[in-house]
């Protein structure tokens, strides 16, 4: 096989570069040799890893004592190589510069210069962090200094100009992605980077526009020699990477026959021809066979065969396991009827009394418990909080145990919130609204609760100054269902209270916890044992500074000591390149003194006197507020109160941990922390020990790094929260009118603007009225008045029905100030309730609709419609209209039995033997049967005290049990 003669300049090229490249072989005199041997043609290239550059030196044939010399960079920085789909390229040649003659190439100072250039980084890009400029030692080195300032120093260096254009080329950059937390710098190979730039340029210097070509070839050729090398030494490589290289040979051998053309040089034909063949057999003979694809599925499939014994004989892994089954359920009911009473609670909430046993709070009520009893333990646990809460606390309170009180109700809460977010909140959406109404009832509750208490105490009156702010929760009240008088007063109550503390000037907990008026600053300014606790902090500071500073002053002898051996030596390093190489003691002498570096030390707390102390009260924080805040703060983070913060915590961090962490009190699991944004300086690579050779000693003092932050509150925004709240419309013909249900702002002009979406279905006078029904919430009784008596609505439409139900369940907006309404406690959306001459006519129009469907039991959501209308007038007319309300709503009931009597007869009429239509009416049996059920909620009204007949009594047993055996079972 042929030779061309280009590449003996290639091979003693890379001769001498590998002597001169090897540091331990890198010396003046060893370069100055080697300048030396260079004869007209040679090339001697170097790569700074320390500089991000490369030069090359050439000795020009025409001009043998003019050498030419070329530098550039090697990889792009990091500002520079961005991800992205255009791919980043360097343009080559660079430009060229000669030189008046060699000897400035051959002088100590220079070779010196190179030398230094080899071993040493000059200057990094700057970054600013913690408030002071630091290397960013992870990115490539600035190489300004070899590519451009070092040219410079030659006398009369003139521009080279007789280099070919046509022969330019470009070499491309792959994206430098480097990890957010790595201590190291991310940096693709340089060298070989250089060694491609430097084959590619030497060879298209001496073969032009051909240079390209056989440079194509010979990298193709080096990857299919070490793929066939590797194969040959039975070394493993996947099938995927080797078919990956093998595309990427065969498309470099489709560009080369692209850019092929007549060379004037049989020689350089007859070896590209030659190596093209040679690639391609060792492409045949490394190519995997056609079928390797196939091994792949039936490895998968046996993998999948492993997963059963016999795949025809279910029996071999399928067993009834009858007897097992019948045992666990026996164990269960078993434990159920054993801890039913307890689980339940009712020997603790047989009265409004608060029980005596060791103050505990019912914890037990929400925890262990089966599915079908968790909504009842909820319940109660949700009554117990309305009425037995505030003397619970008192009385903890009084029996000496205060300390542990708060601790415990945050317990209790968190239990109770992880439960009803559990059972009322599921898949990211609302189960139940009017359920998930009373657990926000209920977390205010028990906040307001611990507020009262802790502004009693003389320690925390402070906290009367400061606001109350969870995000979005005064509009929250306009969504909230409630569906009895005593939520609407317990509604209207919370309200004003949380209104009144909103508008406080003063900073709530979870916000500014750094400023001056804070009430952690406030506290730990006034608090004594906080004071003396930041004293020892400051004199342990003090002390740590001094240690460091005499550290530093010792390692600075130290290095003078060896800097003084070093002066009266002389470099006595071998000189002889073919043997090891060896320092002389000069040389390790200064290497020694280079080598002494010294750590960092950065100040464990805030040098600002306000910061400072918002951390000491963060260590030392009374367990009360703690615990208060912990409450607050998993509020103001439903629905999902454990979110990942991403954050870094101040005492898992050096050297804050270390330092901070014996004047912390107990945190019990809180859940509001110490934070920082930033990560520590000493945790970073900026914290690398500095040298004593050229660091002063301010250059070892930082400040503290981390900022004064504490876990960041992510509430769910205000609209998916009403989304929560509002029942979602499954029917395709009211489905675009989903948005008029969600608010009582005014949308009938957007209503209107829909009407093109208007199924064939439904009438248009029919999506206008219910897109209308809830635009403005003074309205809506008055809309639903008119719809009763104009008949605009489709009753039967369940649709509808939700509609009606949630619009007038729904509490609406409270009016700013309560007290320009005559009641107060009642929304404006549910005012005209309270007005007898509007009460009368609805109760009228009611009444005839009842009759008119007297003997219709086809429309059971008509009878809902008109229960739930009834009810909610009962719950909120006056006085003087509950006995005519309580008429209704008895009609209601007498009308759902017959009905249920009416479809009884009509089950066990023989022609109605089609098991669908049984079931159908059976669904129906049940629903009406929910509706005659809601009518008992009349006698739970405080405001009218109705009693319970044996008839009564009766009814609500025979419905129960209609409801059980209908849609139960």
């Amino acid at each position: 096989k042929n030779e061309l003669s280009v590449f003996r300049v290639l091979k003693k090229c890379f001769q001498y570069w590998t002597v001169i490249q090897n540091k331990e072989n890198c010396s003046v005199r060893n370069l100055q040799s080697i300048i030396q041997k260079l004869v007209p043609g040679d090339f001697l290239p170097l790569y700074f890893h320390a500089q991000n550059a490369a030069i090359l030196i050439q000795i020009d044939e025409n001009h043998i004592d003019q050498p030419l010399i070329s530098s550039w960079q090697v990889s792009l920085p990091p500002d520079v190589i961005t991800p992205s789909l255009e791919p980043h390229f360097s343009d080559f040649p660079v430009p060229v510069f000669q030189l008046p003659n060699r000897s400035q190439l051959l002088s100590s100072v220079h070779c010196e210069l190179l030398i230094d250039f080899m071993n040493n980084t000059i200057e990094h890009a700057k970054v600013q962090k913690a408030s002071c400029r630091f290397d960013e030692v992870r990115d490539v080195p600035i190489s300004h200094y070899v590519c451009q300032w070092w040219i410079t120093q030659f006398q009369d260096a003139q521009v080279h100009n007789q280099t070919n254009p046509s022969i330019a080329f470009k070499k491309k950059h792959r994206d430098q992605i480097r990890y957010t937390r790595s201590m190291l710098p991310f940096r693709r190979s340089g060298l070989w980077m250089t060694i491609k730039v430097v084959l590619h340029t030497i060879l298209v210097r001496r073969l032009a526009n051909v240079g390209t070509i056989v440079y194509k070839l010979l990298i193709a050729h080096f990857l299919t020699y070490c793929i066939s090398e590797k194969l040959s030494n039975n070394y493993l490589i996947s099938n995927d990477i080797l078919m990956h290289c093998l595309r990427k040979i065969v498309r470099r051998l489709n560009k080369i026959e692209q850019l092929l053309s007549p060379v004037d040089s049989n020689d350089i034909n007859q070896w590209i021809q030659n190596v093209k063949e040679e690639i391609k057999q060792k492409v045949d003979v490394i190519t995997p066979s056609p079928k390797w694809q196939k091994s792949i599925e039936q490895q998968k499939k046996q993998k999948h065969a492993k997963l059963h014994l016999h795949p025809y004989q279910q029996e071999t892994y399928q067993h009834p396991c009858r007897k097992l089954k019948e045992y666990i359920n026996q164990r269960r009911s078993d434990e159920s009827s054993r801890y039913y009473f307890d689980r339940f609670g009712y020997r603790y909430l047989e009265s409004n009394r608060v029980a005596d046993r060791d103050d505990d709070l019912p914890r037990f009520l929400l925890t262990n418990l089966i599915d079908d009893t968790m909504g009842i333990a909820l319940t109660r646990a949700e009554i117990w909080i309305q009425y037995n809460l505030a003397a619970w606390i008192d009385s903890s309170l009084q029996s000496g145990k205060g300390n542990q009180t708060f601790e415990k109700l945050q317990k209790f809460y968190e239990d109770y919130q992880n439960a009803a977010l559990k059972w009322y909140y599921s898949e990211n959406k609302s189960s139940d609204p009017i359920g998930y109404s009373r657990f926000i009832l209920a977390s205010l509750t028990i906040i307001r609760l611990i507020h009262k208490n802790l502004c009693k105490d003389g320690r925390f009156q402070r906290l009367k100054l400061h606001a109350i702010r969870i995000p979005n929760l005064l509009e929250l009240f306009e969504f909230l269902v409630l569906p009895n008088r005593n939520d609407m007063f317990h509604a209207r109550a919370l309200y004003d209270y949380f209104q009144e503390f909103s508008k406080k000037s003063y900073p709530d907990l979870l916000s500014n916890i750094e400023s001056r008026n804070s009430f952690g600053v406030q506290f730990a300014e006034q608090s004594s044992e906080m004071n003396e606790t930041l004293e020892k902090i400051q004199e342990q500071i003090e002390q740590d500074k001094k240690d460091k500073t005499e550290e530093v002053n010792k390692a600075k002898e130290k290095y003078e000591e060896l800097m003084k051996k070093v002066i009266g030596l002389k470099c006595e390093c071998e000189s002889d390149v073919k043997f090891y190489y060896k320092k002389c003691d000069r040389c390790n002498f200064e290497r020694a003194a280079n080598n002494i570096k010294v750590d960092i030390y950065e100040c464990p707390m805030p040098s600002e006197r306000e910061s400072a102390l918002a951390v000491i009260f963060e260590l030392q924080m009374p367990n009360e507020i703690r615990c208060y805040r912990d409450i607050l703060w998993l509020f103001a983070n439903r629905p999902n109160p454990k979110r990942s913060h991403k954050m870094h915590e101040w005492l898992s961090s050096r050297p804050h941990g270390s330092k901070l962490k014996e004047f912390c009190k107990d945190l019990h699991d809180c859940k509001v922390q110490l934070l920082s944004a930033r990560r520590s300086l000493s945790e970073t690579h900026y914290s690398a020990p500095r040298s004593i050779a050229s660091a002063s000693l301010e250059e070892f003092f930082f400040e503290n790094s981390l900022q004064v932050q504490i876990t960041p509150t992510k509430p769910a925004t205000l609209q998916d929260e009403c989304q929560t709240l509002t029942p979602e419309l499954s029917d395709p013909n009211y489905k675009s009118l989903q948005f008029s249900i969600e608010s009582t702002q005014f949308v009938q002009n957007k209503t209107i603007s829909n009407l093109s979406k208007c199924t064939l279905q439904l009438k248009p006078i029919e999506f206008l009225e219910f897109g209308s029904f809830r635009s403005g919430h003074r309205l809506q009784w008055w809309n639903l008045l008119s719809a009763l008596e104009t008949d605009s609505l489709s009753m039967d439409e369940e649709s509808v029905a939700v509609l009606i139900t949630h619009a007038l369940l729904q509490n609406g907006p409270f009016a700013a100030d309560g007290k320009a309404l005559m009641y107060s406690w009642c929304p404006e959306s549910h005012q005209q309730l309270l007005e007898n001459h509007f009460v009368d006519e609805l109760i009228v129009r009611l009444e005839r609709h009842l009759k008119d469907f007297e003997s219709n039991w086809q429309n059971e959501l008509v009878l809902i419609i008109l229960t739930v209308v009834a009810i909610r007038i009962f719950t909120i007319c006056n006085s003087t209209r509950k006995q005519r309300t309580t008429d209704l709503v008895l009609k209601c009931r007498n009308t759902g039995e017959r009905w249920i009597q009416l479809i009884l007869k009509s089950i066990h009429n023989p022609s109605s033997s089609d098991s669908n239509k049984t079931d159908a009416l059976r669904d129906k049996i049940g629903i009406i049967g929910i509706a005659c059920l809601l009518t008992f909620s009349v006698y739970t009204d405080a405001s009218h005290s109705l009693d319970l007949s044996n008839g009564d009594v009766m009814s609500l047993l025979n419905m129960v049990t209609t409801v059980h055996d209908n849609l139960i079972l």
